[in-house]
């Protein structure tokens, strides 16, 4: 069978070989026959019997304008140029839309008759109403252009024509050739297929000897085979071959199966398992499965079963290998008992390390610091919710986060350096101190674990940061307070010994010549020793009111008082003390009460008004002003001395601290300072507004208030 099986194969192939040529034969005998029918039919001189009769009506109708322009009367309705535009345009349209006109879309001459055909439609209303010569003349040259572009038409149909001929007739003769080439093959093919046929049955006459052969070698290998059982059997089950193998396995002679039903050999046949198994091979489907038998109490045989179909002369037959495999089958249990064993003990295992990762997951969640861990690639493996919630990491990564994803979130945070933008594998160990958000620092510590595992910490260090921060600040401050005082303490020795010096000289000045000095003089060295003391006073009452507002000792007594009547008695004695200097008012003409500590007010007017004297020169202009706004009152106090240069402007309301236009002048540099603090305890600010050899202007406001606020206060 199987040496025929080629032949048969070939055959088959030649006969679709044939199959194919006669199909393709008689559509090349359909495509000749509907060549010859396309070469019988030759639309070319109809084509050009209808471009002739438009040209010629395109003539008739220029000669039909001719004699409208010379004014020629027309005896026959026929030859107006009104008849003739109607025929000669049911002529083009028949032209443009038959079957012509795919012909002069292939020739490209379409266009220009479409454009033609517009052109008269458009005139024929103007020919049903009358054309005057002008226009005829006009129409006239455009149909006789006409009527030469059909001629040209027709001369290009003509040659469109002939092209198409031999165009046919090639086709035909190449339909021809494919005919008769195909017709060989089929000739071919059918020779070929006969010397198959008679090469095939010589073949046939040999694959019945080898079968012979074939079937003497089979029974002699399947009754020599004992380490392996065979029986064969029909659709039937009954048993048509029973090996020496199956003796040896079942107990049962040849003679005993052979011509027996499968079931009524031994009881392995009568199983239903054995039974279907059997019946699907017989219907041929393939089938191994094996079976157990107990032989006793201490012993199990396995026995395995391979169905198999077989087909032999118009006949399906069923064959089956039965062999013994006990041995394998006891190994097999062994090794799954021991499989059992090994996985109850890896769940078990796997059970723990699970426990123990679910209470190390539990105790970083509960953690008061960030965590993550990444692979060596930088893959992350677990973040906890602090890591997430980080600010950088919960505004840039919660769509993919790798570790240099990671990183470069926390890159562009106040205290982060480059190693964050350059991280990538193999990544090295990163310990830094980052401003994640405003007053909230973090310490971002990377470290690997056994070459493979990257850890990351993100530690809350605001507290920290905040002791630093303040130390540092109370630290500043402590330098700031001590250079204070040192300047502070030279400066007011400076101060204190020139009143002192003042005071000794006059004394000394008094002493030598007491008797001798007339009254004038004397009175002038006594006016020196009190201004000299005055001085003193004045330097110890500022450092004794810098000491009371460092020590929180000075009250606020608010009341209400008249401003406009307060300033202009400060004012006044200032003008005794000063009688050289021009103190200007410019005040309402009614009382302007506020709500105040008059005591402490009068210091911020006295220290305002005696600076404005103080740094204006010799002849100092001094102008004040007080105006009411809302509910709040404003006193500015003017000058045009020396001013305050533009950079120093922020700082004049330190303490101790001194312009250097005022190099020379007397002054310790803490009034302003006193008077800003005053204000700021009645909940206001001095605003200045100064320029350098252009004067100041200091203004300060105050609450205003009315008698019921006065006597709620009192």
């Amino acid at each position: 069978m199987k040496f025929a099986l080629p032949g048969r194969k070939a055959a088959i192939v030649t006969l679709l070989a044939i199959a194919s040529l006669v199909a393709y034969l008689g559509v090349t005998v359909a495509r000749l026959l509907d060549v010859e029918r396309d070469m019988r039919t030759d639309a070319t001189q109809t084509n050009l019997w209808v471009t002739t009769q438009t040209q010629f009506e395109a003539a008739a109708f220029a000669e039909s304008l001719a004699r409208k322009a010379a004014r020629v009367t027309f005896t026959i309705p026929e030859e107006e140029p009104a008849f003739r535009a109607t025929i000669l345009i049911s002529r083009l349209a028949v032209l443009i839309e038959g079957p012509q006109g795919e012909v002069f879309r292939t020739l490209g001459l379409l266009g220009d008759l479409r454009q033609s055909y517009l052109q008269l439609t458009l005139a024929e209303p103007l020919l049903q109403q009358g054309i005057d010569a002008e226009g005829a003349l006009l129409l006239q040259a455009q149909a006789r252009d006409l009527a030469f572009k059909l001629r040209d038409v027709a001369n290009r149909v003509i040659l469109y024509g002939r092209e198409q001929a031999s165009l046919k007739h090639s086709n035909y003769m190449r339909v021809v050739f494919q005919s008769f080439a195909f017709f060989v093959g089929l000739v071919l093919s059918a020779a070929f297929l006969l010397m198959r046929f008679f090469r095939g049955a010589q073949e046939a006459s040999q694959a019945k000897q080898l079968l012979r052969q074939e079937q003497e070698l089979s029974d002699l290998v399947i009754n020599n085979v004992s380490n392996q059982g065979i029986v064969m059997f029909d659709e039937k089950l009954e048993c048509l071959l029973w090996n020496p193998g199956m003796e040896g396995l079942l107990n049962v002679k040849p003679d005993q199966a052979i011509r027996r039903l499968m079931q009524d050999i031994d009881p392995l046949f009568s199983k239903a398992d054995v039974i279907r198994s059997l019946n699907l091979a017989i219907e041929g489907t393939s089938s191994i499965f094996e079976d157990t038998t107990p032989e006793d109490a201490s012993q199990e045989r396995c026995l395995e079963i391979n169905c198999l179909p077989v087909s032999m002369a118009q006949r399906k037959l069923g064959i089956a290998f039965v062999r013994d495999v006990t041995e394998q089958w006891l190994a097999r249990k062994q090794a799954e008992r021991q499989n059992f064993d090994l996985e109850i003990k890896v769940l078990q295992r796997t059970a723990a390390l699970r426990q123990a990762e679910r209470r190390l997951i539990a105790a970083i969640e509960s953690a008061a610091e960030g965590f993550a861990a990444f692979d060596w690639t930088g893959k992350l493996l677990f973040a906890n919710e602090q890591i997430w919630a980080a600010a950088p990491v919960a505004l840039w990564c919660r769509e993919e986060m790798s570790l240099p994803v990671f990183l470069r979130c926390f890159a562009m945070c106040e205290g982060a350096d480059e190693r964050l933008l350059a991280a990538q594998p193999p990544f090295e160990e990163i310990e830094i101190d980052v401003l994640i958000k405003k007053d909230v620092w973090a310490r971002l510590s990377v470290t690997k674990a056994d070459g493979a595992t990257i850890f990351v910490r993100l530690i809350d260090i605001s507290g920290y940061k905040q002791v630093a921060k303040a130390l540092q600040s109370a630290l500043d401050r402590e330098r700031e307070t001590t250079n204070a005082y040192r300047n502070f303490v030279s400066m007011v020795s400076h101060q204190f010994r020139t009143p002192l010096a003042i005071l000794d000289s006059s004394a000394q000045r008094i002493l030598r010549r007491g008797p001798h000095l007339t009254p004038e003089e004397l009175s002038t060295r006594i006016q020196k020793i009190r201004n000299a003391g005055n001085r003193l006073t004045r330097l110890v009452e500022s450092v004794l009111n810098a000491a009371k507002l460092d020590a929180g000792r000075i009250e606020l007594n608010p009341e209400a008082c008249d401003l406009v009547h307060l300033v202009m008695d400060i004012c006044e004695r200032q003008s005794e003390l000063n009688s050289h200097a021009d103190i200007r008012f410019r005040v309402p003409d009614l009382p302007v009460q506020v709500y105040c500590d008059s005591m402490l007010i009068e210091q911020v007017v006295i220290n305002l008004v005696s600076n404005a004297v103080k740094y204006s020169g010799e002849s100092p202009v001094v102008e004040i002003t007080i105006s009411t706004e809302g509910a709040r009152a404003f006193c500015s106090v003017r000058d045009w001395g020396i001013g305050i240069p533009a950079d120093e402007l922020p700082k004049i309301f330190d303490r101790f601290y001194r312009a250097r236009t005022a190099s020379g002048i007397a002054g310790t540099g803490i009034g302003l300072n006193f008077s800003q603090r005053i204000m700021h305890l009645h909940g206001g600010e001095i605003q200045v507004e100064s320029y350098e050899a252009g004067g100041s202007l200091f203004t300060f406001d105050l609450p205003l208030s009315n008698a019921e606020e006065a006597q709620q206060a009192a």
